[in-house]
């Protein structure tokens, strides 16, 4: 009854809105602006870029609800801008609310109104009224934009229809006409080196006889000739010196081309002469590693030489030419090259050791060749940071973290950086085995240090493999993590060595070479205070067995366990089922609270073509191969009674695995954006090992996942149990979402979410409907789906996601479809930043 409430509720609401006054502020003899339309050739026209160059466009719809322009209405753009005048204009009001309150009072609250007033007009969008200025201005930007596609006998008109009172629908009518076309392609380059060039690289134009017209082909063309001469040697070539002429006197629709490029023209003092360009070697190449404007001139007294490289400092060299001069790709004797230069300034800012006034100037010489100059201003050795933010889960559902991180820059005198961080959070946990009366009822503390070299550490020379052109690091780490009443309270001890480099601005890899956590839970007397699900199965064993109920209390529930597991009780016989349970349970426990030691070497490759933070339409994608205690065990001689290898008294994890992720973005624009995302990982245990550690396993759910449900509560498969950490060793989520505008920095999301996790270990914890066999176990995907609200603050988003379990494959056959899909079951994600 309570669901059908809410449905009518939302029906009304939805019906007040679309009721809702939209021309409530359009005078007389104006229009609304209700709709534009193109046609071309006099069909309706769907191309979203065509739309792009329409000037002028209705006020933006939800669901075909012009929100912003209803929450606009709720104000009024003529309130009364002062106090006085709004009591003469409203005398009666004012009398009324001043028998009743002083002055003062009915003051503030004429303040109130205004801000309430103000907030809706603010927040929403003033209705867009038919400009005809602007629509004359959209025909003119119509034909320009289809001359550049070559129809230089394009014709465009415009009609406005009135469909409603005071509002206006816009046509734009497009007649094309014939297409123009390339015809022969000459060239007048008058220095004999730019025309040798050109002719070498002839095959990678992008001008083609028999193609069509199109302006943005000559754009990019004059582009890759200017890239393509200035990365051979001219440095004096610039775009202005490349000319395009056309012969109009065919009448098939065809026209010539000529390209012209004159020689270099150069101007002294009241004389102008033209020489032939020529390619210019680098002579010299100097850096100053502390350069400051507020001391130009001051006298550098210290220098050194690498490679031909020349390294000046104004007291005494801090930076290693060797190593400085890894990050440089300008040499003395190469010719003068654009990518050289913008690889040396990347290079240098990736460092993270100089202000970002890096500079290069060239200075040419007598002799014609050139001396490159590179002034570095190097920030202070020593930083110190300190942050404060708030965090939130389902596991924790508040938190306040606090971090601290001191950096120092240009350890070793090669640029290298040393950081060492300590984090502490005080959390209010569900799971409270404390039980303490405060809020905050739980912390957890984290220490790290970390060394990048901006280079490859190895015994061998790696150039060949793996040049400096790629940004190679050496990373060095080692953190310390521990917990107070947070699961087991588990401490982690992490170190690691590892690599990673870029093959191209799109490509990236990382190698660990060596990464390894010692895990150890500290409070394992809390297991069954935490999983109270597994005491609830311990109880009902005992109230099966013995006929009375058990106390929550470690030391009594293992020695129960221990009764009922003694092979000479005969309870297998006796009381199968619940000595059954019992089993499961002991063993679930073993692997949760043993403590273990997991040493990987790993290597991940991503691909990602975003090309800047403002591209909304690219795809990523990442694969990751992880190997696990391999060189460990060999190396360990040490076993325990199950006959596992150890290492410092635990045992060592030994599995395989491996995971690929693509992400795909659609940018539909006006702020509409469609995102794929899928995820692929499994892991498989074998020699040392019966399972996957529960720290690396796999879980369902929570605000980045399957939204509809939270972490840790799906799965394995079809299986429905009442587990608190449900995990997995295979896992697929495949995430759908599209996002839009609603109104200023308001944003909305509808999403649909597919996925699970099973076992691929043929657990005996795991029963036949939560593993995966074969790709009939894909009917056990579940789905999610839901909507979102997103608040922009342009350095972050808010996020707040429902998410309405929409197939469950654990229930029956009859209600894997929509049982719970309301909003008492729905679950509510808050997140920072988009989940993907």
């Amino acid at each position: 009854m309570a669901q059908i409430v809410k449905i009518i509720f939302f029906f009304i609401f939805v019906t007040f809105l679309v009721s809702c006054n939209t021309t409530k502020y359009v005078k007389d003899n104006e229009y609304l602006l209700h709709e534009n339309t193109i046609y071309i050739d006099e069909t309706k026209s769907s191309d979203a870029d065509l739309y792009s160059y329409i000037i002028q466009r209705p006020n933006p719809k939800t669901a075909g609800i012009p929100i912003p322009l209803i929450f606009y209405n709720f104000g009024d753009p003529e309130f009364e801008k002062s106090f006085d005048e709004w009591i003469i204009n409203h005398p009666e009001r004012y009398n009324s609310l001043k028998n009743v309150f002083s002055s003062k009072q009915t003051n503030v609250i004429y303040n109130t109104e205004v801000g309430f007033n103000n907030w809706f007009l603010n927040k929403g969008q003033a209705p867009e009224i038919v400009d005809l200025n602007k629509a004359k201005k959209t025909v003119n930007s119509l034909r320009s934009y289809y001359f550049s596609k070559g129809f230089f006998d394009v014709e465009v008109s415009l009609s406005d229809t009135i469909i409603k009172e005071k509002q206006k629908d816009i046509a734009y009518h497009i007649k094309p006409n014939d297409r123009y076309y390339i015809d022969t392609i000459k060239s007048q380059i008058s220095s004999a080196v730019l025309d040798s060039i050109y002719r070498n690289n002839l095959d990678d134009s992008f001008l083609k006889s028999g193609e069509p017209f199109v302006f943005n082909k000559f754009e990019l063309e004059d582009q890759r000739l200017l890239k393509l001469y200035r990365n051979s040697g001219i440095y004096h070539f610039k775009s202005n010196n490349i000319g395009f002429w056309t012969d109009s006197t065919k009448m098939d629709y065809r026209k010539e081309i000529t390209l012209r490029i004159p020689n270099r023209t150069i101007t002294k003092k009241d004389s102008t002469y033209s020489v032939p360009y020529r390619i210019q070697k680098i002579k010299n190449v100097n850096v100053y590693t502390n350069f400051d404007l507020a001391n130009i001139g001051a006298v550098q007294k210290d220098s050194a030489s690498y490679n031909g490289i020349n390294f000046f400092a104004k007291e005494k060299l801090e930076y290693k030419p060797k190593h400085l001069s890894q990050s440089i790709f300008i040499h003395p004797d190469s010719i003068y090259r654009d990518e050289d230069l913008s690889l040396t300034l990347n290079h240098l800012r990736k460092l993270q050791n100089f202000k970002s006034g890096i500079s290069v100037k060239y200075k040419e010489n007598e002799d014609e060749t050139l001396d490159a100059n590179i002034y570095l201003n190097p920030l202070k050795k020593y930083a110190l940071t300190f942050n404060v933010d708030a965090t939130t889960s389902n596991i924790k559902p508040f938190g306040i973290l606090g971090k601290f991180s001191f950096l120092d820059r240009n350890v070793f005198k090669g640029s290298e950086l040393f950081e060492i961080s300590f984090q502490g959070s005080f959390l209010n946990v569900t799971k409270d085995a404390s039980n303490s009366s405060s809020f905050f009822n739980a912390w957890e503390f984290l220490s790290n240090a970390s060394l990048t070299f901006p280079r490859i550490l190895f015994p061998f020379n790696t150039s060949s493999i793996i040049p400096k052109r790629m940004s190679p690091q050496t990373n060095i780490n080692i953190s310390y993590g521990t917990q107070k009443n947070i699961g087991l309270d588990r401490n982690a001890l992490t170190a690691g060595f590892g690599y990673n480099w870029r093959t191209s601005k799109k490509a990236g890899h990382k190698l660990d070479l060596y990464n390894v956590q010692y895990i150890k839970n500290q409070n394992v007397d809390n297991y069954f205070i935490i999983y109270d699900s597994e005491y609830n199965k311990l109880n009902d064993a005992s109230e099966d067995i013995f006929g009375v109920p058990l106390p929550q209390d470690n030391t009594v529930l293992n020695a129960f366990m221990d009764v009922v597991l003694d092979p000479n009780k005969n309870y297998d016989e006796t009381h199968p089922d619940s000595y059954d349970e019992v089993s499961d349970v002991n063993e679930r426990r073993d692997i949760l609270i043993e403590d273990v030691l997991v040493p990987v070497i790993s290597y991940s490759f991503n691909y990602n073509t975003k090309e800047n933070i403002n591209d909304q339409d690219f795809y990523f994608f990442t694969g990751r191969i992880v190997a696990a205690g391999n060189l460990t065990t060999a190396l360990s001689f040490d076993t325990n009674s199950n006959g596992q290898k150890l290492m410092l008294g635990v045992p060592i994890a030994q599995y395989l695995k491996t995971e690929v992720e693509f992400k795909r973005y659609w940018d539909f624009k006006k702020d509409n954006i469609l995102v794929f995302r899928t995820f692929v990982g499994a892991a498989f245990p074998y020699g040392n090992s019966n399972n996957i550690p529960f720290s690396r396993s796999y879980s369902a759910g929570g605000s980045n996942d399957i939204r509809a449900w939270r972490t840790y509560d799906l799965g394995p498969g079809g299986v429905e149990n009442n587990l608190e950490f449900n995990v997995g060793s295979f896992k697929i989520v495949t995430n759908f979402e599209y996002r839009f505008k609603l109104m200023n920095n308001i944003y909305s999301a509808l999403f649909i979410d597919l996925g699970n996790i099973w076992d691929i270990t043929d657990s005996d914890l795991v029963s036949d409907q939560g593993k995966f066999t074969s790709l009939s176990s894909l009917k056990n995907i579940a789905i999610g789906s839901g909507f979102g609200i997103r608040y922009d603050f342009n350095f972050l988003v808010f996020r707040f996601d429902t998410g309405f379990k929409t197939y469950e494959p654990y229930l029956t056959e009859s209600d894997k479809w929509l049982r719970h899909y309301n909003f008492s079951n729905a679950v509510y994600n808050i997140g920072i930043n988009y989940p993907f």
